[in-house]
């Protein structure tokens, strides 16, 4: 860093809110790194890593872990989700479809091995045992780390390999809606690879509905998955990046991910809103269910967010889409009613969440499918941020315990 950004002792303790003393004793105990200043005298510090000390200290008195992690990955801000510097819905607008998306969050080379024909190929791995949603996904994940040797080679190249492995077994595994209800019908569709020329997208939409779709509304779908394919520092992405930093393989990285993202407030919060809309058409009331929800939930499934304040861009770029693809469906009036409603009376904004709820209820999946498209997307994350995390220090993540039960 250049001595102009640098920031004098003086103002490091005053950014920390200790004394000189203090500052120093944290430098020597390699806390904290310090620079001598021109004069040969005075000591300089990073600003970065001063608010990054600052927000991870262990003398809290709310009991809150912050952190500071450096990431190239993606910038979550107002005005644009950023994917490798680049913004994401102008890339999804551009034509790039999720696999595209994956591969640059990867930062794949173009002499590593391409995405699998999702038109001829069925992976041996891909075999859920009759179990849906993410807990299909959760064995399918456990199945593809046994079976691959190489699961412990830590390389960019291998986890990327890893990481098209484990999304073409996470769709191939889920039950085909094609078929019949019996459990050796659903085998045999699992068994058959999908039509020629099926892209990603088109093998998950009749993973996930049994209804007939057409190609703008499994558009829709892929940019679902773009859309999600990772968010900054997320629950599940800090999870997966501890596992990265004790060195956990790909596999065990994903699974660290899927064990978080399950939460209600987390990957699963779309299944609300997919309810609230069902529940809407059912009573054709939009108002009724929307006070419904809130008597359950205590909250607007599909508004807010912790981060934007202004917009979430990815609502707005799925919404709009979903509006297309589903112009003659006269269930919209019921999406466009609660969003109104709730413009009315709350400030809150309306988050990707919704749009995701609102496209799984349209395409007829179940209220879950929101949670499956969520944790498939955003394995491509998850990776991306392990891989960063494989070139840090490992261990670096142990926060300490500062103990508040009785006795000694």
């Amino acid at each position: 860093m250049s001595l102009e950004r640098m920031i004098t002792a003086p103002q490091a303790a005053a950014r920390l809110g200790v004394k000189r003393q203090t500052l120093y004793a944290y430098v020597s105990r390699g806390l904290l790194h310090r620079q001598v200043a021109m004069d040969g005298r005075s000591s300089l510090f990073d600003p970065d890593e001063i608010e990054s000390f600052r927000l991870t200290r262990v003398d809290r008195e709310d009991g809150e872990l912050r952190a500071l992690i450096a990431t190239a990955v993606t910038r979550v801000h107002d005005d644009a989700l950023l994917v490798r510097g680049r913004d994401l819905v102008e890339l999804i607008d551009a034509g790039m479809t999720f696999p595209e998306i994956a591969d640059l969050v990867w930062q794949a080379t173009d002499d590593e091995r391409g995405w699998p024909d999702f038109g001829s190929t069925l992976d041996a791995m891909a075999r859920d045992d009759g179990l849906t949603g993410i807990d299909a996904l959760r064995v399918v994940v456990a199945r593809a780390s046994a079976v691959d040797p190489l699961r412990h080679d830590l390389s960019s190249s291998s986890v990327t390999a890893a990481g098209r492995r484990m999304i073409t077994a996470m769709v191939l595994g889920l039950d085909d809606t094609r078929s019949s209800q019996p459990a050796d019908a659903a085998l045999s569709a699992r068994s058959t690879p999908p039509p020629a020329g099926s892209t990603l997208a088109d093998v998950l939409w009749h993973r996930l509905s049994s209804r007939r779709s057409n190609q703008q509304q499994r558009q829709v779908l892929d940019v679902s998955l773009s859309l999600l394919a990772d968010h900054g520092l997320a629950g599940s992405t800090f999870a997966a990046r501890i596992a990265a930093s004790v060195r956990a393989d790909p596999y065990s990285v994903v699974s660290a991910g899927l064990g978080v993202v399950g939460g209600v407030l987390h990957g699963a919060a779309s299944a609300d809103v997919h309810e609230l809309f069902a529940a809407a058409e059912s009573l054709d009331d939009p108002a009724g269910a929307l006070g419904e929800a809130l008597r359950r939930t205590g909250r607007v499934p599909g508004f807010g967010h912790s981060i934007y304040t202004r917009q979430d861009p990815r609502f707005a770029a799925l919404m709009v889409r979903i509006t297309k693809a589903w112009s003659s469906d006269p269930r919209l009036v019921h999406i466009h009613k609660v969003r109104d409603l709730v413009s009315e009376r709350r400030e809150e904004l309306p988050n990707i969440d919704l749009a995701l709820g609102a496209m799984t209820w349209l395409a007829g999946m179940d209220a879950t499918a929101g949670e499956t498209i969520f944790a498939i997307a955003r394995t491509a994350g998850w990776l991306a941020h392990a891989m960063e995390e494989y070139d840090e220090k490992p261990l670096r993540f142990r926060p300490r315990a500062r103990y508040t039960g009785t006795g000694q």
